[in-house]
């Protein structure tokens, strides 16, 4: 009987716990987004004169365009998670979509959306959540490597009219080396690191992550760089719904730098259009027009990250965590 009754409690005061959690993430993504529409790097007349903009024809073909191609990301990310999953946990591809916008939503309150991982595992049965977050770091750091490949690809590709033109291809060229050969040899980067005694406790951990195969790493790698190349797309198609004069190669360099500054500079996700809309206006310079490259960057924030996110935090209010077998 006294068995029973702990249980209860426990059972009852997990569930306080979990609805306390939800509350929060839920209210803390609102005022995140709250704050961002605040940011001061887009004024009151700027949004005006872009919504008088979105009134045409064009653009609402233009928009549609660019929220198909937001599902189309979304939709690979949920699969590169359920393929990561295949020797973890099997799920439907509905319940990676629910993962992956639940993390969208919990990495709007951590630095760089670092907290996405918690709400891709708390989907998975309990004693998979390790090797879940686990397999969430290898397609993270996938992702990660295609963005800093294709910047480092950009700057190496640039002009740059001044002495260190000679320094900084070479420099970026040995970088884009060894980012690639750390990520597609990391069983072997990883068996040389386990031999230090510090990192001796890890070693669970990085065996696991070691053991991940070669075709599964170039199949993750693959997905990414498919996904990557949905932003530039969505980039060149809102630059022209603005009339702007760019060609897609142009664009695909500028974004790709724009990206890689975005993941090296560290941001809290309610500075992070303010951040966004800066990190364009350099990487985006050379089109000499401001308004239609933070025009552009509100659009893009809102149809990637905000609509998605406000998905995630919905899920997260219906969220029940998955039962042992």
């Amino acid at each position: 009987m006294l068995r029973l009754l702990y249980f209860n409690t426990m059972s009852f005061t997990n569930n306080k716990l979990l609805n306390l959690l939800k509350f929060i993430v839920l209210v803390a993504s609102v005022v995140v987004i709250y704050f961002q529409f605040k940011s001061r790097v887009f004024s009151f007349s700027d949004v005006d004169l872009l919504l008088e903009k979105l009134v045409t024809i064009k653009a609402i073909l233009f928009l549609a365009l660019t929220i198909l191609l937001m599902f189309l990301n979304w939709s690979l990310e949920s699969y590169k998670w359920k393929y990561l999953l295949n020797k973890v946990e099997d799920i439907s591809f509905y319940q990676a979509v629910k993962g992956v916008l639940s993390g969208l939503a919990i990495g709007f309150i951590t630095p760089n959306r670092v907290g996405e991982f918690a709400g891709k595992i708390a989907y998975l049965k309990n004693e998979k959540r390790a090797n879940g977050a686990l397999m969430s770091f290898v397609g993270s750091s996938a992702q990660l490597l295609v963005t800093i490949q294709a910047g480092l690809i950009a700057i190496a590709a640039s002009k740059y009219a001044s002495p260190v033109d000679f320094f900084v291809t070479p420099i970026t060229l040995v970088l884009l080396v060894v980012a690639s050969l750390v990520w597609f040899k990391s069983n072997l980067f990883l068996k040389w690191i386990s031999r230090f005694d510090w990192l001796k406790k890890w070693n669970k951990h990085t065996d696991q992550l070691a053991a991940v195969s070669e075709k599964k790493m170039i199949v993750v790698y693959f997905i990414s760089l498919v996904r990557y190349m949905v932003f530039p797309l969505q980039y060149f198609v809102l630059f022209k719904m603005l009339d702007t004069t760019i060609d897609f190669s142009e664009c695909l360099s500028m974004t790709a730098t724009s990206y890689f500054l975005l993941a090296i500079v560290p941001t809290y996700a309610i500075a992070e259009i303010g951040a966004r809309g800066s990190l364009n206006l350099l990487a985006f310079s050379e089109l000499n027009a401001p308004f239609a490259v933070l025009s552009v960057t509100l659009l893009i924030w809102m149809i990637n990250l905000i609509i998605p996110a406000l998905f995630g935090a919905f899920m997260i209010a219906k969220f029940k965590f998955q039962k042992n077998d």
